[in-house]
């Protein structure tokens, strides 16, 4: 396996690590374990737990980047906002990307080092949001906040009417 790969490797690990147990319980040990390699190795390939979680932090947001720039651009004219959340609400079906997200806010609130990498991959988020649907400003609130109450009754398993 090249380094990139085992690199890969690990972030999936990590990924799956992280929205387990959240940044804060989970371990670069455990991390190492479910990705077969020394935990001396994912030191040395991404420096601390913090790098590492912020590199998982990159991949949920790319994800999330993507479904929505290819949801907008399969939407009728005007439909794009729509089309995103429905994409979202799909995408976080997957229990795991639904709580990577829920623990990488939470991380972000309690450590201010997490919190501006976090601040600026949601406004990169929102920017992108705004880019690929031209919404005004109104309607990008909206849908964020929507979004995040999504979350919340997605993981509480809680139906909600959104008509």
């Amino acid at each position: 396996m090249t380094a990139d790969e085992r690199r890969e490797q690990i972030v999936h690990a990590a990924r799956s690590e992280f929205a387990a147990r959240g940044y804060h319980a989970a371990t670069t040990d455990a991390i190492a374990r479910r990705a077969g390699v020394s935990q001396p190795y994912v030191i040395r390939l991404f420096g601390t737990k913090q790098a590492l979680f912020q590199a998982v932090a990159d991949g949920c947001f790319r994800q999330v980047h993507d479904v929505f720039a290819r949801a907008a651009a399969d939407a009728a004219p005007g439909e794009e906002l729509a089309a995103m959340g429905a994409a979202y609400r799909n995408l976080i079906t997957d229990r795991e990307v639904l709580a990577l997200q829920l623990h990488f806010y939470a991380a972000c609130a309690g450590d201010e080092s997490l919190r501006e990498g976090g601040r600026e991959r949601f406004e990169g988020l929102i920017e992108h949001i705004r880019e690929l649907s031209g919404a005004p400003q109104d309607a990008l609130i909206r849908f964020n906040a929507l979004g995040m109450l999504i979350n919340v009754a997605t993981a509480l398993d809680l139906e909600l009417d959104l008509s």
